[in-house]
């Protein structure tokens, strides 16, 4: 059958919470599917955004899923441009928040992660959650 259902992987990365400072999600294994897209959700901020506090999104590559590297490589990614510092997303303005982010990760490293990178003060936070959908099984149907 082709639904949509029995074809995904879906891993809760970060728990939603007010975040108030940064968090790495969850290390997601890839192995036995060959694709994952890292979906964050982001909600409006308690604090004022701008250039100075800021919510950066990172995404990580490990070979073992304990040491982390940021990817820095654009062709390891879609959906998204990526800085040198592994960076995707960064929000400083309100009128940025409330809105999910989303990458595809399509490098060579089995594991990936999303990091909440916040900068300046958040003393009110900022709702965040973030999940991983896992694609293209090796063995199916997934659920």
């Amino acid at each position: 059958m082709r639904d949509l259902h029995s074809n995904l992987g879906l891993i809760q990365t970060l728990d939603p919470a007010i975040t108030t400072a940064s968090r790495a999600g969850a290390p997601v294994d890839r192995q036995g599917f060959e694709s994952v897209e890292h979906v964050v959700l982001i909600g409006i901020s308690g604090d004022t955004l701008s250039g100075v506090n800021t919510i950066s999104l990172q995404l990580d590559e490990s070979e073992d899923g304990s040491n982390w590297s940021p990817v820095v490589d654009d062709s390891h990614v879609l959906g998204a441009a990526i800085s040198e510092a592994g960076i995707f997303a960064v929000i400083d303005d309100g009128a940025e928040d409330g809105f999910p982010r989303s990458i595809g990760y399509v490098g060579d490293a089995r594991y990936s992660r999303v990091q909440v990178v916040l900068a300046g003060t958040h003393s009110n936070g900022t709702p965040v959650g973030a999940m991983a959908f896992l694609g293209h099984a090796n063995i199916k149907p997934v659920s």
